[in-house]
């Protein structure tokens, strides 16, 4: 599962405990997905996302539920920028950013049938933790 798809996909989460299981996910609609919200990010309508446009989208939805952005969430933002920007130029084109979404989708589609349910993000999830715990240098 790919790294770069925690920028599209995150767990919805209230006071930890998980909200009701959202409805499947079909492909399709992740791909139309990341494509309005790199629009919608690309203030100058370059083709390119920088990490000034990444953050301003990111702020304004913040923003727009009432949230503050601590320290830590901007650590991540700027993880997850760099896990999708892997040329480390600070700048992210428009299909790199929709085939870091698909490539996501596709790591939780284990039935590979263009659909992830909860149960299968659930289960995707739970591999990528042991994989990262294994990873990690004792």
């Amino acid at each position: 599962m790919s790294r770069c798809g925690l920028v599209l996909l995150p767990m919805i989460c209230v006071a930890g405990v998980a909200l009701a299981d959202p409805p499947p996910v079909k492909r399709t609609d992740v791909v139309a997905r990341a494509a309005t919200m790199f629009d919608r990010a690309d203030t100058n309508h370059d083709g390119i996302l920088t990490r000034e446009e990444y953050h301003a989208a990111l702020a304004a939805i913040a923003k727009a539920k009432s949230a503050t952005p601590t320290e830590k969430g901007w650590a991540m933002v700027d993880a997850q920028f760099d896990a999708v920007d892997q040329s480390h130029t600070g700048r992210i084109p428009r299909d790199v950013f929709i085939a870091a979404a698909t490539a996501h989708f596709d790591g939780a589609d284990l039935n590979r049938d263009g659909i992830v349910t909860p149960d299968e993000a659930r289960k995707a999830a739970k591999i990528k933790r042991k994989a990262l715990k294994a990873a990690r240098p004792r």
